[in-house]
């Protein structure tokens, strides 16, 4: 079980909701490869329960577990936009 700390308890609901949606799209990726939650697993050399916490949205997941199963799926050219500085209009604003 994910260890609850105050970040994870406090996470707004808009982000809860982006990471259950995330959860979402893996395992429907997962389901259209006609992968079972242990092929994946053991593809990204990670146990069934993390790939099952994952896909049921559970903020505790490590970002490398993340990006794993983003790599092996096929996703890893999204990665880099993820935060990306040259998007960044606020800041960009800022720096200015």
């Amino acid at each position: 079980m994910a260890k609850k700390t105050r970040s994870l308890s406090s996470l707004p609901p808009e982000v809860a909701d982006v990471v259950s949606r995330l959860g979402d799209h893996i395992r429907i990726a997962r389901k259209r490869r006609d992968m079972t939650l242990e092929e994946l697993a053991s593809r990204m050399f990670v146990t069934r329960k993390t790939l099952s916490r994952l896909e049921n949205g559970d903020p505790g997941v490590s970002l490398a577990v993340v990006s794993s199963v983003l790599w092996v799926l096929g996703f890893e050219k999204d990665i880099p936009g993820i935060a990306n500085p040259e998007k960044d209009k606020v800041g960009i604003y800022r720096d200015r």
